[in-house]
């Protein structure tokens, strides 16, 4: 009994070593701070939790600390191309704090509804404020279009 003894003692203690080796932490925080490329807030270790989602990564900004994470826009066809002005028009609205770029997403259709083209413009908003954006639309789809179209979501491109 009394090696089996020893024998507990000496797996808990190199289960203990093990542990403190590979970063296991009980939770509790430090009062000083940890120097780390990728964090720089104490943060515990701990055991995994089954319900805890490992799929997804977010990487944190260095340099700067974002104190709210920013939102997609918003975007309203203001007019479509025509012979005489041959660019469609759209206004898109920032409703962050601070200025962002946004994509906009542009489309054009024939009488029946088919499309014709499509364009992709990028759009920089002051904070909480409102930009235009002109795309050109050639001459080839001038001669069939009957309608424009802008996605309301102006995705935010950071």
């Amino acid at each position: 009994m009394d090696s089996r003894g020893r024998v507990l003692r000496f797996t808990a203690v190199m289960a203990m070593v093990v542990l403190a080796l590979t970063g296991f932490s009980s939770g509790h925080k430090s009062s000083g701070r940890h120097k780390s490329s990728h964090s720089d807030s104490d943060s515990g270790g701990g055991c995994s939790s089954s319900s805890q989602d490992h799929d997804s990564y977010t990487p944190r900004t260095t340099g700067t600390r974002r104190t709210s994470t920013l939102q997609d826009g918003t975007a309203t066809l203001v007019s479509c191309a025509t012979k005489a002005a041959p660019h469609a028009t759209a206004e898109v609205s920032n409703p962050n704090s601070r200025q962002a770029t946004f994509e906009v997403a542009f489309s054009f259709t024939d009488a029946s509804g088919r499309t014709l083209g499509s364009a992709d413009q990028r759009v920089t908003v002051p904070a909480r404020g409102t930009s235009k954006i002109q795309v050109p639309v050639g001459q080839a789809v001038l001669a069939k279009l009957d309608d424009c179209w802008v996605e309301p979501e102006a995705d935010l491109v950071d």
